[in-house]
């Protein structure tokens, strides 16, 4: 599959299968999100791969993508960490970016993931207690997958009138 192909590919897979996904793929999806660009370099972040369904569910409570990650397998926690760069633009930029990278991972293994979105808000407390995490460090977002129980067919989202050259 080309890169185009999986990035036209991609869609949300919010249903999985239950069955474990080998440590093999989920080092690959992990090795994609290491090779996101980052703010001058300074990659400020890290991953939390989660396979443990009762941590699973215990932080699904806390989590906008609450059903979607309470099917799934395996959850990585995607941190940034303000002790590294703390611009929190940048950060919040840069984990972006290892998100997005581990979602087209995820795509062309034959596996399906969600981006499940955190709040900056109260939260940030609460999944840092149940996670352990050191000050500074709060989860950007999670990213639940699995294999596949459903199948979409990706629409052409193009939209030539959200097209700008030069200038609005």
């Amino acid at each position: 599959m080309s890169n185009l192909d999986v990035i036209y590919q991609r869609s949300s897979i919010r249903k999985y299968q239950d069955k474990a996904v080998e440590k093999e793929k989920i080092h690959e999806i992990l090795k994609a999100g290491f090779a996101a660009p980052s703010a001058r370099n300074l990659r400020p972040y890290h991953f939390l791969v989660i396979d443990d369904k009762q941590l699973i569910l215990k932080i699904s409570k806390l989590s906008i993508g609450k059903k979607i990650m309470e099917g799934a397998p395996v959850v990585i926690a995607v941190l940034g960490d303000l002790n590294i760069n703390s611009t929190m633009e940048f950060v919040m930029n840069d984990t972006s970016s290892c998100i997005q990278n581990m979602l087209l991972a995820i795509e062309g293994l034959n596996l399906g993931g969600c981006w499940c979105g955190q709040r900056r808000d109260e939260t940030d407390k609460m999944n840092a207690k149940l996670l352990n995490l050191p000050e500074n460090v709060f989860v950007s977002g999670y990213i639940a997958l699995g294999y596949k129980a459903e199948e979409k067919v990706q629409k052409d989202r193009f939209d030539e009138k959200k097209v700008h050259y030069n200038c609005w």
